[in-house]
């Protein structure tokens, strides 16, 4: 028999009783649908962990801290932790020991800085670190640095009368209550422009020992570019300045010539993996190097785990409604056959394989399981922008067009919208692949019942 006959037969049969069909392939629909929302609801709860970790700081970044005369964190540290699989980036950061200074820009020195935060980072480190350039570029020759994105607030006009000669961004950031005292975050507020764009800015840092306040040493130094706020990376990139390592070593050396500066040791070394599954690993191979470690592992794992359970959790209630559709797919195939026996003791007289009889059959079961997985998993994407548009409740009022409107439905599934309900494709793909599984899974002991009637007996029936 061939297949094209197989399938002409399959769909007539499954058109002869449509009603009953029907039912069979709702059943399916139901289980389909039910699968597919729980393990939906899942993965949303998945989605708005790992977003919320993502803004508490970077879940592939291990920090690497000191311990004993065996690890110091050198440039040794460094090309040893470089070594471990997993590990993509490694950098050094360092700040500046028992030094004060004090910045000044500008024509005539007018802008003057009292204060910045100073860190070095490892000799082209900041790029890969992954730091972000509003405007400019990453330094390369000695003494360019990186500003923060908001140190330039931190200029003093030294030609504006005192109480007037600073922005304040805080007091446009924030609204305070007179009464109370507390204060609340404002929305899109409209921060004046510093006074001195410090990218490309060539900038007089002169330095003092906390021991020896009088004696200065002067150092000019160019800003290069400003780089993006990232309290994830480090502090720096709000308000301070990002030097490269050998640049302190070198201004260290100046105020403090004495001072043994021939080993480079960091404050703290950064280890960034190739992805979140690596960093267990990472910072178990750094431990035992006799270092300490901190990453947002520990906080992450617990509460993977958790998600995880719960996906099992509503996976397996959504798995009893399919295996209920699965009885109904083999009573369905039973009765079909009791119907036929007839029609399969012909099929044998005429010398049909036995094996395309069973084809046959089988398929019926699988023809039920394709038709409603496919309608479960629309139905199923249906119901999860349901679900998403009544928890985010967008606001339809300001939409022009139906193309907005239509834009505006489907934001409310995007990840980076938090949607309680997320419905992948490989979802959609596994729900109509394993509605197939359990067509054919309950139609195999019905095919098998139909391969195993006698063709004599059959054809005797009326």
């Amino acid at each position: 028999m061939k297949l094209s006959d197989m399938i002409k037969i399959c769909l007539q049969n499954l058109r002869r009783r449509k009603s009953r069909t029907l039912l069979t392939v709702l059943g399916v629909v139901v289980g389909c649908c039910a699968i597919v929302t729980m393990l939906s609801i899942g993965i949303g709860m998945q989605n708005s962990m790992e977003r919320s970790l993502a803004e508490m700081g970077d879940l592939t970044l291990i920090q690497v801290y000191g311990g004993g005369q065996n690890a110091k964190l050198n440039d040794e540290a460094i090309r040893k932790f470089e070594k471990i699989p997993g590990a993509e980036v490694v950098i050094g950061k360092a700040s500046l020991n028992n030094i004060g200074f004090e910045l000044t820009a500008g024509e005539k020195d007018r802008y003057k800085m009292q204060w910045a935060q100073v860190v070095g980072f490892s000799k082209d480190s900041m790029e890969k670190f992954g730091l972000e350039l509003i405007e400019g570029t990453f330094p390369k020759e000695p003494f360019e640095v990186l500003a923060g994105q908001y140190a330039a607030y931190n200029l003093m006009d030294t030609q504006r009368p005192d109480g007037s000669n600073m922005i304040d961004r805080w007091s446009y950031m924030y609204s305070f209550d007179p009464n109370t005292g507390e204060g609340t975050q404002n929305v899109n507020p409209e921060i004046p422009d510093p006074y001195l764009n410090l990218c490309g800015q060539t900038m007089t840092m002169q330095m003092y020992s906390y021991e020896d306040y009088e004696k200065k040493y002067e150092q000019k130094i160019k800003v290069t570019g400003i780089v993006k706020e990232d309290y994830n990376k480090d502090y720096a990139t709000s308000e301070g300045l990002l030097f490269m390592v050998n640049d302190l070593q070198a201004l260290q050396k100046t105020v403090f010539p004495t001072s043994n500066t021939r080993e480079l040791t960091y404050d703290q070394i950064y280890v960034k993996t190739t992805d979140i599954e690596k960093v267990e690993s990472v910072e178990s191979e750094i431990t035992k190097f006799g270092y300490s470690t901190s990453s947002m592992e520990s906080i992450r794992k617990p509460m993977q785990e958790q998600a995880r359970q719960r996906q099992m959790m509503f996976g397996g209630l959504g798995a009893v409604s399919l295996f209920v559709a699965a009885l109904g797919i083999t009573n369905t195939m039973i009765m079909s056959i009791s119907e036929r026996t007839r029609e399969i003791g012909v099929m044998k007289a005429l010398g049909c394989y036995l094996g395309n009889i069973r084809a046959t059959f089988l398929m019926e079961a699988g023809f039920i399981g394709l038709i409603g997985g496919i309608a479960g998993a629309i139905i199923s994407y249906i119901i999860s922008l349901v679900i998403n548009l009544v928890s985010q409740k967008p606001d339809f009022s300001m939409i022009e067009g139906f193309g907005q409107w239509i834009q505006t439905v489907l934001s409310v599934m995007m990840p980076e919208n938090s949607p309680v309900s997320i419905v992948p494709l490989w979802l959609a793909g596994f729900a109509i692949l394993f509605s197939i599984v359990i067509g054919l899974g309950s139609g195999f002991y019905p095919a098998n019942k139909a391969v195993h009637i006698s063709a004599l007996e059959a054809i005797k029936r009326e």
